[in-house]
């Protein structure tokens, strides 16, 4: 049910394309595109994969400052390489054919992103700096967001295995958020190490971040066509427009400040998304004048009204 405001307009959407009234038989809805006969191709499907994330810090901010008689390291956060902030993501497409080689597409998705990074900070005794404490401590976050994104695409070549270009936009909507912190404290003596504590924390950090996001992305893919279906592979690169992190929460995370010394930076999250998927033909809409249910169609939607 939580879900069900986004998908209702979705099945309403690929409702309407089916009859609203008898049609006889061995003949397809027929719609006139401009004043040529070329066909209209609806396609449904589905996709899943893989997605990698880039932090780019925008404004660093770390609780931590120094105290009479020591020097405290600053705590700044090191953000993991793309490859080790490994998510997932698979959704629903409904894409219109608008000419052979060029196609828009609607594709609600959920994404899940990972979020690593490493704090290191360090109180020294002015006066013996063989004296000191240190903290560590990993940071894994994970952002679940529903996404609606909108894509162009336009194929390159005739044969059954075409590539192609893709752009395209999208809205997403924080669905939760969840931290993970692992740390340990080790003081120095002359030198001499004396572990003091490992502790752990999970929880909800929704609050850290603001409820939606905007990005815009290109790609790029390979599509073959079988006689049932077409399947496709694609690579994008998510560019997130704006700061994600919300700003008027920043501290508002006790457990989190001042149990780990942490608060977020202001931060853009970019993705490099792959995606396996696979379209099947809905109906295929001919231009006007032109019957029939076109060649290389799937699923047809039958009429409501049959006249016997």
């Amino acid at each position: 049910m939580r879900y069900l405001n986004v998908f209702l307009p979705a099945l309403l959407f690929v409702v309407m394309l089916c009859p609203l009234s008898g049609t006889p038989p061995g003949k397809a809805n027929s719609m006139a595109f401009g004043s040529g006969g070329g066909d209209l191709t609806f396609r449904v499907g589905i996709k899943g994969g893989i997605n990698f994330t880039v932090a780019i810090p925008l404004e660093r901010f770390s609780v931590l400052q120094p105290i009479q008689g020591a020097d405290a390291g600053s705590g700044e956060k090191d953000y993991a390489l793309l490859f080790r902030n490994l998510g997932h993501q698979y959704g629903f497409i409904g894409m219109l054919s608008i000419t052979p080689a060029l196609s828009v597409s609607m594709e609600p998705t959920f994404s899940n992103y990972t979020l690593k990074y490493d704090a290191e900070s360090e109180w020294t005794d002015a006066s013996s700096p063989a004296d000191r404490i240190a903290i560590s401590t990993q940071y894994t976050d994970k952002l679940r967001y529903f996404e609606i994104p909108v894509v162009l695409r336009y194929v390159m070549g005739t044969g059954q295995i075409k590539p192609y270009l893709a752009a395209g936009f999208f809205y997403g909507m924080l669905t939760g958020a969840s931290g993970q912190v692992e740390s340990s404290t080790v003081q120095y003596i002359s030198d001499v190490e004396i572990p003091l504590e490992n502790s752990t924390y999970e929880g909800d950090i929704s609050n850290n971040f603001i409820k939606t996001r905007l990005a815009a992305f290109p790609g790029a893919g390979l599509m073959v066509d079988l006689s049932f279906a077409t399947i496709f592979a694609e690579a994008d690169y998510y560019f997130t427009l704006h700061n994600v992190v919300d700003e008027s929460d920043r501290y508002a995370n006790q457990q989190s400040t001042g149990g780990f010394y942490n608060v977020p930076d202001n931060l853009r999250l970019d993705n490099l998304v792959i995606n396996l998927g696979i379209l099947f033909n809905v109906n295929r809409i001919t231009g006007q004048g032109r019957q029939g249910r076109g060649r290389g169609s799937a699923v047809e939607c039958p009429p409501i009204n049959k006249k016997r």
